[in-house]
Order: C-alpha cells, then sequence, then structure tokens
C-alpha cells in the first residue's frame, strides 16, 4: 500500500519533474556517496604512505648526521692527544724560521685531510706568539676575540657545534658545520682551540639520495644544510620540541603544505641539539591530483547523466524554444542558425522552410557584397593600368642620359646653377619612376627626395622658400617605412598655395616625433593660412574625389592611400588659421622597415 500511495502521488507530477526525482534518488545520492568515500579512502592510504617515507628517510639522515658528527669527534680527539701537535704548540720558538720550519715538518693536518673527504677545513688558534700566521695555525687576534662562538670555546671544555657563515668565491652565501674543542698544552698552563669544518659537499652527497627535502639546525641557530633553503623556516623546530621532540605528519609552511618527519638529535659529548627534518613536498600535490581526477570522473559521471535526463524531458519542448528563438534572431537580423532540427512533423517542416527563406536572403547578400568587391578591384586596376599608362611614357635611361649630357654641357660653359637644376630634376624624377612600383620606402629617402623637390622649388622662388626638418631623438629615420610619394603632395601645397604671395620669408617646416607606436609628421607652411570653411570644404572633399581642384585630388589620393594600406585609425588633420599658416599633421603606424617588403 506504501508503494502505491508512493506511485500516485509520483504520477501526478508532470514527467519532467518525475524523471527530475527518480534521477535524483537512483543516481545522484548513491553516486556521490560511493564517490565520497573513495575519495577519502584513497587519500588516507596514501597520507599513510608518505608520513612512512618521511620517517624512514628522517631516521636515514639521523644515523647519517650522528655517524658523520661522531667521526668528526673522533678525528678532534686524536689531533688533541696528538703529542708531536702539542710539542709543536707549546715550544716558544727564537725565531719566526725556526716555527716555520717546524710548522711545515708537521703532516699531521695534511694526513687527516687526505683520509677523511667530510673535513673541510682545519684551523688551530693558539696563544703561543712565536708561532706566526699559517694555513692551519692562526694567532688568536683581536678580531677573532668577537666572533659570536670564541666566547664560549675559551670559557668552557666541553666540545660544542655551530654553523658558521661562510662566503664562497661566486658570492654565495651559505652556512657551514664546525666543531670547537680545547687541545691542553700542560707544559706552558695554556691551551689551543680546535676547529674542524664539515664539508658541505660531502654532507650533500650522502644525504641528497632520495626526493624529499631536507632540513638541518643547529640549537636555536639558523638552517645549515637544506635541499630547498626556501621551504624551510625557523617554524619547523616547534613541530619537535625538546632534547627527544619528534613529529610526524602535516607540516605547514609558509608557502605550502607538506607530509615531512621532523626529530632531533643530541650527542654524548656536546650539550648541541640539531634538528632534522624530511620534508615531502610532493605528497598534497599528488594527493590533490588523485582528489581532481576522481572527483572530475565523478562530475563527468552526473553532467552525462544530468546531461541525458535533462534532454531526453525537455525534448519536445525545446523544439519549439528552438524554432521561436530563430525566427526571433532573423527577425533581430542575425541569420546565423543551426543546419538541421530534428523530427519529421509540422515544426520540422516549419522550420525547414525558414531555413530556406534565410538561406536565400544571405545568398542575395552575398551577391550584392561581391557586385561591390568587384566594382572596387575594377577601379583600382583602372587607377593601375592610367599611372603605368603615364610612367610608361617615359623611358627612364633615356630621360637619365639625356638630363646627363645636359648637366655636363652646363658643366663645360660654365653654367653651374643650370647644372645644378639638371642634376636636382635628375634625381627627382628618378626617385618617382623608381618608387612608383615599390610599396614602401624608408622614411629617410622620402625626407632627402623633399629636400631635392624644395631644392628645385627654391631655383625657382629663390629666398621665398626656406626648409628645416626636426625629429625625435629615439627616431632613426633609416629604421621606419612610409609609402613613397606620400608627403610631396602635401608639402606642394604648401609650396603653391600656402607660400604664393610670399616674396621672402616662407617656410616649409616638418617636424616627426613618435608616440604610442605612432608616427605624427608634421609640415607646417607660415603662408597665408585658411578660413575654416576652407578648411571644412578640404575635409569633405578628401572622402569623395573632386576633379575641379589639383589640391584636392593630392590630398584625397593621399588620405585613400593611407586608408587603403593603413586602416581607418590613420590618416591626416589639417589646421590653418587665416595670415598665420596652415599645419598639416599624417597620423602613420610607426612600423620598421622590411627591405623584402619595401625594395
Amino acid at each position: 500500500m506504501a508503494i502505491k500511495k508512493i506511485f500516485t502521488a509520483i504520477s501526478r507530477i508532470k514527467v519532467q519533474k518525475q524523471l527530475s526525482i527518480i534521477f535524483f534518488i537512483a543516481i545522484f545520492i548513491p553516486v556521490i556517496s560511493i564517490g565520497n568515500y573513495l575519495v577519502y579512502n584513497t587519500r588516507s592510504l596514501l597520507f599513510r604512505h608518505y608520513e612512512d617515507q618521511s620517517r624512514s628517510d628522517n631516521l636515514r639522515v639521523k644515523s647519517l648526521l650522528l655517524d658523520l658528527t661522531s667521526n668528526i669527534y673522533i678525528k678532534a680527539e686524536s689531533l688533541s692527544s696528538d703529542k708531536e701537535l702539542i710539542q709543536l704548540l707549546s715550544t716558544v720558538y727564537p725565531s719566526t724560521a725556526e716555527a716555520v720550519r717546524a710548522m711545515e715538518n708537521y703532516k699531521g693536518f695534511e694526513t687527516l685531510l687526505s683520509q677523511d673527504m667530510s673535513i673541510q677545513q682545519i684551523s688551530i688558534y693558539t696563544q703561543n706568539n712565536s708561532l706566526p700566521e699559517s694555513k692551519y695555525i692562526h694567532p688568536i687576534s683581536p678580531d677573532l676575540k668577537k666572533e659570536n662562538w670564541f666566547e664560549q670555546a675559551y670559557t668552557t671544555v666541553t666540545p660544542f657545534w655551530t654553523a658558521e657563515a661562510v662566503t664562497d668565491n661566486f658570492g654565495n652565501h651559505s652556512h657551514i658545520l664546525c666543531l670547537h674543542t680545547r687541545i691542553f698544552l700542560p707544559q706552558i698552563h695554556s691551551f689551543a682551540i680546535l676547529n674542524i669544518s664539515v664539508s658541505n659537499n660531502h654532507m650533500k652527497n650522502r644525504i641528497e639520495n632520495s626526493s624529499l627535502n631536507t632540513g638541518l639546525w643547529l640549537n636555536e641557530g639558523e638552517i645549515f644544510y637544506s635541499s630547498k633553503k626556501q621551504t624551510m623556516g625557523q617554524s619547523l623546530k616547534a613541530y619537535a620540541a625538546g632534547p627527544n621532540g619528534s613529529y610526524l605528519g602535516r607540516i605547514n609552511l609558509p608557502e605550502q603544505k607538506v607530509i615531512g618527519c621532523v626529530s632531533t638529535l643530541s650527542t654524548t659529548y656536546s650539550n648541541d641539539l640539531f634538528y632534522l627534518a624530511s620534508l615531502n613536498e610532493n605528497g598534497y600535490p599528488y594527493m590533490n591530483k588523485i582528489t581532481c581526477l576522481y572527483l572530475g570522473i565523478l562530475i563527468l559521471i552526473l553532467l552525462i547523466t544530468s546531461a541525458f535526463i535533462y534532454t531526453y524531458s525537455r525534448y519536445f519542448s525545446r523544439r519549439i524554444i528552438t524554432l521561436r528563438e530563430t525566427m526571433h534572431n532573423a527577425s533581430q537580423g542575425n541569420y546565423n542558425i543551426i543546419d538541421t532540427f530534428h523530427g519529421e512533423d509540422e515544426i520540422s517542416e516549419a522550420f525547414a522552410d525558414l531555413n530556406v527563406m534565410i538561406h536565400d536572403i544571405l545568398q542575395k547578400e552575398a551577391s550584392v557584397y561581391e557586385a561591390q568587391i568587384r566594382t572596387q578591384q575594377l577601379t583600382n586596376q583602372q587607377q593601375q593600368m592610367e599611372f603605368k599608362m603615364l610612367s610608361s611614357q617615359i623611358n627612364p635611361h633615356f630621360l637619365y642620359n639625356t638630363l646627363e649630357t645636359i648637366r655636363m654641357r652646363s658643366l663645360k660653359a660654365g653654367n653651374l646653377d643650370v647644372a645644378n637644376a639638371v642634376k636636382l630634376l635628375g634625381k627627382s624624377m628618378r626617385y618617382v619612376l623608381e618608387n612608383t612600383t615599390g610599396s614602401f620606402i624608408t622614411l629617410a629617402k622620402e625626407l632627402d627626395y623633399i629636400d631635392t623637390y624644395l631644392s628645385i622649388q627654391k631655383l625657382r622662388f629663390h629666398d621665398s622658400i626656406n626648409y628645416s626638418l626636426k625629429t625625435s631623438p629615439q627616431i632613426d629615420l633609416n629604421e621606419y617605412e612610409i609609402m613613397p610619394l606620400l608627403l610631396q603632395p602635401i608639402v606642394e601645397n604648401g609650396v603653391l598655395h600656402g607660400l604664393k604671395e610670399m616674396e621672402q620669408g616662407g617656410t616649409i617646416m616638418i617636424h616627426i616625433i613618435k608616440k604610442e607606436e605612432k608616427l605624427y609628421i608634421k609640415i607646417f607652411d607660415n603662408g597665408c593660412g585658411m578660413t575654416q570653411e576652407e578648411i571644412d570644404g578640404i575635409n569633405q572633399s578628401i572622402y569623395k574625389l573632386h576633379r575641379e581642384s589639383a589640391k584636392r585630388i593630392g590630398l584625397y589620393n593621399i588620405y585613400q592611400r593611407i586608408q587603403l594600406y593603413y586602416g581607418k585609425d590613420f590618416g591626416f588633420q589639417i589646421k590653418s588659421k587665416k595670415h598665420w599658416g596652415t599645419l598639416v599633421t599624417l597620423i602613420l603606424p610607426a612600423q620598421e622597415y622590411s627591405r623584402g617588403m619595401g625594395e
């Protein structure tokens, strides 16, 4: 009866909600429960594995450190009881030469260093002033007394360890473990201080045999050994407080969480306490990777099943919604619709008719666009043909040879002005003819042509025309490109229209600056200037060609070339004031000159 009531209650709900309830009870809850258990169990197993690995490595390092420190202590004891060394340190030598010979005759240091690779350096500090400074024996100086370890070594007879800061030849800073102990000199009722430094390379070769990060501390000092110092911190010692302290488990470092083991090591011959940390940095990343993998699989299962139920329950309603949305988008001018619509009923037929109508509209729009492109291509081809026909009317070699013949005859006749004018004319026409087919030229060459053009105009108008060029210091004119013959029409307008009424003092100034990856080429003439109405007329004419004005045809061509090659963000601006002059500013991209494309 209870089951029947349940099914009766479910049957009163819409099918879409029924499927949602079944999905939640039969799939969602079991998958979530089993998935969480698997993730938790896997993380626990991995955590225990990394704990065991850290503990084993910590015991290994502790054994190596105990063996190393005990060996160094034994070597220190052997030196402290060496009668020959005691006699050397106890004798007061009458001269430095005798002391040097005595130290050279003693071979105990070299023998010990050659037999034990764990020792990096041996130093003995003595109060015997007859012994000079040497490689191994050093007098106690005032600077030495300022060392942190010296006071403890001078006041206690118990051996002790320190971690001394050192700097190698390359400027790298590190710490080196050093044992300090006394050498008693009963003959003179004194003592010397023996320091034995442990080789860091020896420690590295013995300790770094695993993927774990190992760190060693001494008492309350800094780290004297670490595989990766950036992951170590003084806070690790808090995990293993006391002489017999030990910790195993999760460790929170400033940069990350790790699984590790921290323990202490005390020696029988000193009061020092070593701290050892073995950190597994790969533990949590791998655990998180496995967790993400399991959760990803879990989420993928839920997404697939949810998507299936959702798709199935809303199949018919979504078909109607799709049709309505498609019609709405088409009415708004958005014709990007799906190509297929499942089903064979009236809805599918209505969608097929709509799809045919949209395809017809797109084809008509494409035809109009292609016609516009063909028209523009024909216009461009016509302009190119006109330009080539105009260029082909002149034979460049015949022209150059003729001009050169005229120039040479002028020189022979002593007419230097005519020779110079012919030379400038030839240079100008050579530039024009050689750059009609090229897309780009260096800014330096374009300005050189402007200089040539103005030199020719100066022959006509004498001192009524002057020319100056100013560029920013960071601009190298040979490194930037420009379309050829882009500046000349503007300069020509300035000469022919701006300076036409000036008998002297006329000036053309060109100023080039670079700002925000753009070149600003400012061309100014101090001529008659223009009214605002004239400027407005020129601005309107650059969008539509007016053949009645050569001045406007030049500006129209410049604007069209800039728009075609550089885009809508570039062009030029015109500022002018009557009787004050005119400023034309070209705005071009600061493109580096490519010889392969420009030549």
